[in-house]
């Protein structure tokens, strides 16, 4: 509890005023609070993930509720650092999910960004949860990225000086977070990423962007949100209903993951005026390459005693997974909006199986700041069994904060 005081403390002496020696310090808050119907998470098809794939917590919860702070340093730099409140075990804990600095000035449209960020691959993993048009993130986002990788590194892009928007980067990272864990101090995850987007006329716009993520995964150097103690297979969800094929926990893999990504969006609004009404398609599709060695701990039972046989099995295995998303906003303050999400994993994580979930939502948006939003999920993750959830989400804006993203 000793880092959340210093952090708080931080916090309140931001808000009193004593670090607010420049005029443009922009001080903002997201409360996201709510309460989900469901079954306890039982895993997905049999692959290892963490607390955090589980999706929303049964019951009442506060969940990525974020304070954030930025501004800009001088003529050429801008800083922003959000902290996320989350609850685990019980205990509200304070993570720091950004600390970076940016570029503005570099010449030839070129920027550079150091620190801790969200990575820019794929289309929903650079933005911030609550700005999302659902109360969780896509089951392919949940088990392949950990709802979303942010790791401390830098990235380098440059933004064409072209009317069709178009920009390209790459990232550094250590590899300190899920679903990185690189024992090194070095880099330990990269990435590439292009982006393009336009016009195709005053009514319908689009984007399209390409990525690509390498990370590495050493033995006995797993990192997550979770607590290390809470990394076995107890407490990594391992799946208790009857299957045809084995569980694994989040660090049972060692080796190299390759993620190939591809991202579309298609809007509409009248007129181009998105305020009355609007719709939005979007689609992703997730290409995982796993090479390296897979844990095994095999139980052999004699007369006497459990036996346990430590070994590893050498595999070079494929996953796929996928979402596509609809979301239309058919007055100023009412949006619904639908989602599919589905995941083919190779194996020996998966003998045929595919994990899915099936989402409708009902949103009212008293203003830009408040959302109250009506979520029902029909969850397919396990083999013979499905669950059917429901949440009611409340997701508030307290002071002022920059645009959403496209």
């Amino acid at each position: 509890m000793k880092n959340n005081n210093i952090a708080l403390a931080v916090i309140i002496s931001i808000c009193s005023g004593n670090l607010m020696a420049q005029d443009e310090i922009n001080l903002s808050a997201i409360i996201n609070v709510g309460y989900t119907e469901r079954e306890d998470f039982a895993g997905i098809a049999g692959y290892g993930v963490d607390e955090h794939a589980a999706g929303l917590k049964q019951g009442f919860w506060t969940d990525h509720s974020e304070i954030s702070i930025s501004a800009p340093i001088d003529d050429l730099f801008f800083g922003k650092i959000t902290l996320v409140l989350d609850e685990h075990e019980g205990e509200t804990e304070i993570e720091l999910e950004e600390a970076f600095i940016q570029t503005t000035g570099l010449p030839y449209d070129l920027s550079f960004r150091v620190g801790r960020f969200l990575s820019n691959i794929g289309y929903l993993n650079n933005k911030h949860n609550h700005t999302d048009s659902f109360a969780d993130r896509p089951l392919v986002y949940r088990a392949f990225l950990n709802n979303h990788y942010y790791d401390d590194g830098a990235r380098f892009s440059w933004l064409a000086p072209t009317d069709m928007y178009l920009e390209v980067g790459t990232e550094l990272f250590k590899g300190g977070n899920m679903p990185a864990y690189a024992e090194s101090g070095g880099i330990g995850a990269h990435s590439l990423f292009v982006k393009s987007g336009g016009d195709f006329n005053i009514a319908h716009s689009w984007q399209l962007g390409a990525s690509y993520l390498s990370v590495d995964n050493d033995e006995d150097a797993c990192s997550s949100h979770a607590h290390e103690e809470d990394l076995h297979e107890d407490d990594l969800h391992e799946e208790p209903h009857e299957d045809d094929h084995e569980s694994f926990a989040v660090c049972d893999f060692s080796g190299s993951k390759e993620y190939y990504m591809l991202d579309a969006v298609w809007k509409w609004a009248p007129n181009g005026n998105y305020k009355y009404q609007n719709f939005t398609l979007a689609a992703e599709y997730f290409l995982l390459q796993e090479q390296g060695e897979l844990h095994h701990e095999d139980d052999h039972d004699d007369v006497l005693t459990t036996l346990e046989d430590d070994h590893f099995d050498d595999i070079d295995v494929t996953h796929k997974g996928f979402y596509v998303s609809s979301v239309y906003q058919f007055t100023p303050n009412w949006a619904a909006g639908l989602r599919y999400s589905e995941i083919d994993f190779d194996e020996p994580y998966s003998t045929g199986f595919k994990p899915k979930i099936s989402t409708a939502m009902l949103e009212y948006r008293h203003s830009h700041f408040s959302t109250v939003r009506l979520q029902y999920n029909y969850d397919q993750s396990v083999a013979d069994f499905d669950d059917e959830q429901i949440t009611l989400q409340f997701n508030m804006a307290i002071g002022a904060h920059g645009a959403h993203q496209f």
